[in-house]
């Protein structure tokens, strides 16, 4: 019999928070499900914990890429709804069975956000989606819909994941972070909508070192990485494709320097943050050079049918 649900879990260097992640999944109320780790460490990195969880299903993969990770992880799959999860969440008891209820409870719903908070609390979370909202579902206001989410935990019906055309590798190999960010503008590209709920939560420790170490890595290496990544996906989103308008150009000047956070931070800043955004001016146009006609156009870009290939 098919599991009612495939948890998908890209993970890389976790052990403590992946130990405790699948200890909270296997004690899961009311579902089946099948449990996906796609595995980005050595090979021995993880036996201590998987050997005793013959529950649990690895995926090796030689080079860490979370964009790789969670594709490798839906063709690893069977059920005909999808949970992708990080490796430094914690769900709530019925978690799982709250999540497939809403996807039975309403059909025009096929891929949603619950509610991932952290140390600082339900409420920011909430108040932070709410920033990005664009309509109710129906008559319900618990339900809405959103322009984008962080990818921590999302819900998806396996074919409404199929038509995303699911995350972008190149993007994570040449940038390490904001693959969801480029995620969620195609979707919108597509008219596929992404809604949030609420009334489903998971708890996510910040703090937890590994993964991409975007959060405790060097301020000036994250914000390289947050750089590279912005200039990136609006190369690639440009029409004609690769280039980078005025437009493009001022934007990235502002979310690079010209704000306030920045420009209040004094003139060594300020110049180390101008550097960063020429060097990936100049990085993201290599990068793509020979990249360009498995691109065109990246609005309609099948990263899944593209990996299946090869």
């Amino acid at each position: 019999m098919k599991p009612e649900l495939s948890v998908i879990i890209p993970t890389y260097k976790r052990t403590e928070s992946l130990e405790k992640l699948l200890d909270a999944l296997l004690a899961q109320r009311g579902v089946s499900l099948e449990i996906i780790i796609v595995d980005q460490n050595q090979p021995s990195f993880l036996d201590t914990i998987l050997g005793a969880r013959d529950q649990v299903r690895r995926v090796m993969q030689a080079i860490p890429n979370a964009s790789t990770a969670r594709n490798a992880g839906y063709f690893a799959s069977s059920a005909q709804t999808l949970l992708f999860i990080d490796d430094d969440l914690l769900p709530e008891a019925d978690f799982c069975r709250k999540g497939l209820d809403i996807l039975q409870q309403y059909a025009g719903i096929s891929c949603f956000s619950p509610l991932v908070y952290n140390q600082q609390g339900k409420e920011l979370a909430l108040s932070q989606a709410m920033a990005r909202r664009i309509q109710a579902f129906g008559d319900n206001p618990q339900v809405f819909s959103i322009t984008d989410t962080i990818s921590a935990a999302l819900f998806f019906r396996r074919e409404y994941y199929w038509k995303t055309g699911g995350f972008d590798p190149f993007l994570f190999e040449f940038a390490r972070t904001a693959e969801d960010q480029e995620f969620f503008l195609r979707m919108r590209k597509r008219n596929l909508t992404l809604y949030y709920v609420p009334l489903v939560e998971v708890f996510h420790d910040e703090g937890v070192p590994g993964g991409c170490e975007l959060r405790t890595e060097d301020y000036w290496i994250t914000r390289d990485k947050c750089v590279r990544a912005w200039v990136y996906r609006r190369r690639i989103h440009h029409h004609p494709l690769g280039g980078l308008s005025v437009w493009d150009r001022l934007q990235l000047a502002r979310s690079s320097f010209i704000n306030r956070q920045i420009l209040g931070s004094g003139i060594r800043d300020i110049m180390h943050n101008i550097a960063l955004l020429k060097k990936a001016f100049g990085s993201s146009k290599a990068f793509l050079n020979d990249k360009l006609t498995y691109y065109r156009p990246a609005e309609e870009i099948n990263h899944l049918a593209a990996g299946q290939n090869q």
